[in-house]
């Protein structure tokens, strides 16, 4: 009996503390939200699906007002509606802590991988439908044509530029997620790249300089991005770290958008956005066109995607090192929106532009980087009549200053040796032997197949590159820096397989349509002429028997998607059927170009070999700005000199630029050194698509790829020494 009384009063013992909480559990289920800096009762309520009464009621508060650090009790069991992405978060711990299951966390916001970014903003259940009709229609999923390493199959020729994202839905951060999700060549085992997270909080003791130095930011841009007077902060302020859609200086107007909605966005008057632009009252714009959502001080450049600080620099004749020492800058790194003072004298900088037949005014103030109005002011223009042969000033266009006039090649000379293969003179050429029926490309599924067979087709176009190689010889170099370094170019695309095909409108409304494989072409011929002008070995790995440099006069007169590229190696057309033509998609030979660039490479040191593959990506999902791809296999497996090398080219592609690993059939058991596959531009922006019509924003996609090789090249050869 006693024994029995032992045991019993021990099981009390034990049961009784684990009941103690339980009675006063009722009042504890209650959660507790501390508020932060800029909260609303309502953007709380709205986070946490509640009525802004029922959060009223629960803490007892007769208004909106709220305060730093308040504690607000919320009902049991609510969970946020979403969540936004801390550094060092992974979608799997972020799933575990909201008890969520992981492939509908990817379902609710449409990720096909694990890829997340610092300050992105998770949705933690499925959206209403409305909202989701609305993220169907604002985001479609990218088309098949034009991917890297996933390229369009022959029955599948042509992808029409789908509409353009809202950069406001679900405040997705800068550089989003692009996967190559039906390629069987193509895995995205991505990583997040090394980014400052989107807001701080500051503890107590800091100072604007040191969270600054911290984060490798200019003072000056967390003070335009906070709109700071002084440097004076205080513990628990929220500050942004850096710039969103909302922070850029311009806009590019997409289908179904509106001056008012537009104005909406930007917090702006319709009647400041209208007089900002030119606009008259009618309120007309158009899709593609560049509005400009502030002005600043002569000596101040709004940075805008695609600008690199040594543009700026040599635009306006200042040497780099002084820009980021006036912009207090640590590195050559700068952001879409930042705005960048200039020394005062030079930035009265202007350059003389002579309008060509078929020229706007639109379409000048954009390539210089100005609004109608400040165009007309400049040159004292009332309306927009314009002449051929009339000189307007203009601000220096980034690409095309002085001291890269320097470097430019006289493309007229290159031409006199190859005048015996045939040239026929045309506003989209010039062409050699035969030209296109098309005078441009007429519409997305236009085509013209090739007259000749993949071998003859070969040996026309060995023939005239052998005539061009020759007059790149000729010309005087520009230094010996790259001497010793052997470079393998692959245009994307090409034969059967056009890559992207998109439409976008040129100055006047009207509608034009861009062949990515035809821009990417030329864009690679450009690159090789300035790499052999630097000393450099190069070729190409896909060439073509009727074309070499190209000009449209006027822009809108597009290049025709002719299927008559062939691959440079006469071993991959002697069989001389259909299958030696170069194609993309399931079964395509993408490997072929590897086989190439293993013979182009010969004998030349591993670490001296550089195999760059060029494409305008098409993705609505990536940001409105060039994205480097290193090799990274499925298990993770990672190649670290190209990545040195991808996070080197970055600050040279310009501002917005971003890199990260994914396996490509192009760069996988590639034999280079250094092997990347660069999306200059991206076609689901019609402004990308805009942009490639012109030689000289073409050449100046060129010249940064090669301001970013030859810095490598110096790091490179100051760290063997």
């Amino acid at each position: 009996m006693r024994w029995s009384y032992c045991v019993l009063v021990v099981l009390l013992l034990c049961v009784m503390p684990s009941q103690a909480p339980a009675k006063k559990s009722k009042k504890s289920q209650d959660q507790v939200y501390v508020v932060k800096r800029g909260e609303t009762l309502s953007a709380i309520a709205e986070r946490y699906q509640l009525s802004v009464a029922q959060l009223r009621k629960s803490n007892r508060l007769r208004g909106d007002q709220l305060r730093v650090g308040q504690r607000l009790k919320l009902p049991a069991g609510v969970r946020p509606a979403w969540h936004r992405v801390d550094k060092g978060e992974t979608l799997v711990r972020i799933a575990r802590t909201y008890g969520v299951d992981l492939d509908q966390l990817r379902q609710f916001n449409q990720l096909s991988g694990d890829r997340i970014l610092v300050g992105q903003r998770l949705r933690l259940s499925a959206p209403e439908s409305t909202l989701a009709a609305q993220s169907t229609a604002l985001v479609p999923r990218p088309p098949k044509a034009g991917k890297p390493g996933r390229e369009a199959s022959p029955s599948a020729d042509t992808a029409l530029l789908p509409p353009t994202p809202d950069p406001f839905r679900n405040e997705l951060p800068e550089a989003a997620d692009t996967t190559a999700q039906d390629n069987p060549d193509s895995t995205t085992t991505e990583e997040e790249e090394d980014l400052p997270p989107f807001e701080y909080l500051v503890q107590k003791g800091e100072s604007l300089v040191e969270i600054a130095q911290r984060f490798d930011l200019p003072p000056g841009l967390l003070r335009q991005l906070n709109n700071l007077k002084k440097d004076r902060l205080r513990p628990g302020q929220k500050l942004r770290l850096r710039p969103s859609a909302l922070d850029e200086g311009i806009h590019i107007v997409r289908p179904g958008q509106t001056l008012t909605g537009i104005a909406r966005s930007y917090r702006l008057e319709v009647d400041k956005l209208r007089e900002l632009n030119g606009l008259d009252g009618g309120g007309k714009i158009l899709v593609g066109q560049k509005l400009r959502l502030r002005t600043t001080a002569k000596d101040v450049h709004i940075v805008e995607r695609g600008d690199a600080l040594w543009e700026i620099a040599s635009a306006y004749g200042i040497d780099t090192e002084e820009l980021k020492r006036i912009n207090g800058l640590n590195s050559a790194e700068i952001y879409p929106g930042q705005e960048l003072k200039l020394s005062p004298r030079k930035a009265e900088t202007f350059a003389l532009y002579k309008v060509e037949p078929g020229d706007n005014l639109s379409e000048i103030a954009r390539l210089h980087q100005m609004s109608l109005p400040e165009l007309r002011h400049l040159n004292n223009l009332q309306g927009s009549v314009i002449h051929p042969g009339a000189q307007l000033k203009v601000k220096p266009m980034l690409g095309d200053t002085e001291a890269i006039q320097t470097a430019e090649v006289n493309w007229d000379s290159l031409r006199v040796p190859l005048r015996e293969l045939g040239e026929i003179e045309c506003e989209n050429g010039p062409y050699y032997r035969d030209r296109p029926k098309a005078p441009h490309q007429l519409q997305p599924n236009y085509s013209e197949n090739p007259p000749y067979s993949p071998l003859q087709s070969y040996e026309r176009a060995r023939r005239l590159w052998q005539a061009f190689a020759g007059s790149v010889e000729q010309l005087p170099p520009l230094s010996s820096a790259l001497k010793g370094w052997n470079f393998v170019l692959d245009p994307g695309h090409g034969g059967l397989d056009p890559g992207a095909v998109v439409q976008v409108m040129d100055g006047n409304g009207n509608k034009v349509y861009v062949v990515e494989d035809e821009y990417v072409y030329d864009i690679a011929l450009r690159v090789y002429v300035l790499l052999c002008r630097h000393g450099a070995q190069a070729e190409l790995t896909l060439l073509s028997p009727n074309h070499l440099l190209r000009h449209s006069n006027p822009a809108a007169q597009t290049f025709v998607n002719e299927k008559n590229e062939v691959y440079n190696s006469r071993k991959f057309n002697e069989p001389n059927n259909a299958g030696s033509w170069p194609r993309g998609g399931r079964g395509g030979n993408l490997n072929a170009r590897v086989h190439i660039a293993e013979q182009l490479f010969g004998h030349t040191p591993v670490n001296r070999r550089i195999f760059l593959s060029f494409h305008a990506d098409i993705d609505p999902r990536a940001p409105a700005a060039p994205l480097v791809l290193y090799y990274q296999g499925k298990q993770g497996r990672r190649d670290p000199v190209s990545k040195n090398f991808a996070r080197t080219l970055l600050p040279f592609l310009g501002a917005g630029a971003h890199m990260r690993g994914q396996s490509l059939a192009v760069l996988r058991n590639n034999p280079a050194g250094v092997k990347v596959l660069i999306e200059l531009r991206n076609l689901a922006y019609t402004d990308h698509g805009w942009a490639l019509r012109f030689e000289q924003l073409r050449q100046r996609d060129a010249e940064k790829v090669i301001k970013g090789i030859l810095e490598y090249s110096r790091v490179q050869t100051f760290s063997s020494k």
